[in-house]
């Protein structure tokens, strides 16, 4: 089982490292990390929770589609440059 730390408020997957999207093996070390965050990011402990990634739903947005002017939902964590609503989309 591993586990994500989140932001209670927008729902957003929060690390500490270069991956976006890390998940931590065990609680302790998900709680480790969020104390971590915590005394170096200006979190507080009450903004941030862990949950376990097969409980996790993650948010999602409306956005437009750049090109064609669709409407169309996409997951919260989605990276700028791989969502269709921006011109990095487009002109990779």
């Amino acid at each position: 089982m591993s586990y994500y730390i989140i932001a209670k408020n927008t729902g957003l997957i929060v690390t500490d490292g270069p991956t976006r999207t890390r998940a931590y093996n065990t609680f302790g070390a998900a709680k480790a990390t969020r104390t971590r965050l915590c005394n170096k990011s200006g979190w507080s402990i009450n903004e941030l929770d862990i949950v376990d990634t097969q409980t996790y739903q993650a948010k999602m947005v409306t956005r437009t589609n750049l090109m064609s002017g669709a409407e169309f939902q996409e997951d919260v964590n989605t990276p700028y440059f791989c969502s269709p609503s921006s011109e990095t989309y487009w002109s990779m």
